[in-house]
């Protein structure tokens, strides 16, 4: 088990929160609206990704749990410039429900800078519909719970239709599905960054 280490950084001149562990190629982690960095602790999704040799990053989004807010930028923007702040050119993400659509509207208008990408009962997909195919590049894998109504399964088809190296893994059955399964949740993460190495 790596050690977890929290700490603070200035975007925009407002304080940062975010939590570190291990050492390896960068996975940053964002949480959705009703959490912050920590959850990604409590589900041991920290401790998965760290465990087999890469960088987790949980990142509390502007005014969610310890990080001050931004006035005026879109979370797709505070993702690059926090990696900017970080010195980090190029990672894998993570984002969950609206942390996914903010890491999917990033790696749209990033591709270079995402080494792969999990979407995680991602919200507002069909806001990007003609440029999805963009992601075809990039290792993608979606996440989602069986009967999820905040982000419906049409978010997800959508995906595979115009991303074919694309892959789904359906995970207990709520939008949070992390937290109704959270040890198959974190195999299919570590499955899946074990196939990036």
């Amino acid at each position: 088990m790596q050690q977890l280490i929290d700490k603070f950084l200035e975007v925009k001149g407002r304080k940062i929160h975010y939590i570190e562990s291990g050492d390896g190629s960068p996975v940053l982690l964002f949480h959705g609206a009703r959490f912050n960095a920590r959850t990604w602790v409590e589900t041991n999704t920290v401790d998965s990704i760290s465990n087999i040799g890469y960088k987790a990053i949980s990142v509390d989004f502007p005014g969610f749990g310890s990080s001050e807010k931004i006035e005026g930028i879109s979370l797709s923007e505070f993702i690059n410039l926090f990696m900017n702040s970080l010195g980090i050119s190029k990672a894998i993400l993570l984002g969950a429900s609206m942390g996914g659509k903010a890491v999917l509207e990033f790696s749209l208008k990033y591709t270079e800078s995402v080494y792969g990408l999990v979407l995680v009962g991602a919200v507002g997909v069909e806001e990007f519909e003609d440029q999805i195919s963009k992601l075809n590049k990039i290792p993608l894998l979606l996440i989602w719970g069986s009967r999820d109504t905040v982000s419906p399964k049409r978010n997800y088809e959508l995906i595979l239709d115009k991303v074919k190296n694309a892959k789904l893994e359906i995970v207990g059955k709520n939008h949070a599905c992390y937290l109704d399964d959270p040890n198959t949740f974190n195999e299919k993460i570590v499955n899946f960054l074990k196939g990036m190495k």
